[in-house]
């Protein structure tokens, strides 16, 4: 008898062992949380490709070339698709580069803080190369993009174009993207060579976590433009007309 309740009180130190690791097990971080670190982890180095830059009136237009075909201005650095494959599918990321390949591909141009959000400026594919500028709130907490916006652009095909100009300003509780928007078209079958240019301008707000283009106004802050494009301003709404007579089709195709 004396021997049975012996076994039986080994038994119950061996369930109340087993019951305490059960209980130390419990209390350690779960796969849902370790992946969750790994995640949170894998945005703080995407947001350390993006050196910090000053927002306050910065220009933001697309890169040129210069005479030997090297890319100027707006460059950034090469994200590799590990971080693109991670983003929201509204981004709609369509092309992954090599980090030897400046026109193709995106490539982190900058960022600043605004509110809860970390701004990166990037440049992806455009019309035929990487031009485009992009604008994307970065929400921390959470630490994935929440909203974006293009602010930059440039293209041209058989005689028509476009250029996109973008300036910055960054306020307490709010960022004011003031737009630009310039295009011509040359008919390249007429002789004459006639030129129609037109622009649009426009303020886009960044508040309260998402872009808000409801409550944009045209023709907003008209002498901001003015000083800043200079002989380039033209009235919005309004087809300017030049002529060329030395173009010809083959010049522009």
């Amino acid at each position: 008898m004396k021997y049975c309740i012996f076994l039986l009180m080994i038994f119950a130190a061996g369930c109340a062992g087993a019951s305490g690791t059960q209980h130390e097990t419990d209390s350690t971080a779960t796969p849902a949380d370790s992946t969750e670190a790994i995640r949170m982890a894998q945005g703080e180095a995407f947001l350390q490709l993006f050196p910090q830059i000053q927002p306050n009136d910065i220009e933001v237009a697309s890169p040129k070339y210069d005479s030997n075909g090297v890319m100027l201005g707006m460059v950034g650095k090469w994200i590799d698709s590990n971080y693109l494959k991670t983003l929201p599918a509204e981004l709609n990321i369509s092309e992954y580069a090599t980090p030897d390949n400046p026109h193709g591909g995106y490539h982190a141009i900058g960022r600043f803080t605004q509110g809860d959000h970390e701004m990166l400026l990037v440049r992806g594919p455009g019309e035929y190369a990487s031009t485009r500028i992009f604008l994307w709130a970065w929400h921390k907490p959470s630490g994935q993009v929440r909203d974006h916006i293009m602010v930059a652009d440039n293209w041209g095909d058989a005689g028509d174009a476009q250029y996109t100009y973008s300036w910055l300003h960054a306020g307490e509780k709010e960022l004011e993207v003031r737009m630009a928007v310039l295009e011509s078209h040359l008919d390249i079958e007429d002789t004459t060579g006639r030129e129609e240019s037109f622009n649009d301008y426009a303020i886009f707000l960044f508040r309260n976590g998402a872009f808000d283009t409801s409550g944009m106004k045209q023709r907003r802050n008209e002498a901001f433009f003015r000083s800043k494009l200079k002989d380039k301003y033209l009235e919005p709404d309004s087809v300017y007309v030049e002529y060329h007579p030395n173009s010809n089709s083959e010049s522009h195709e």
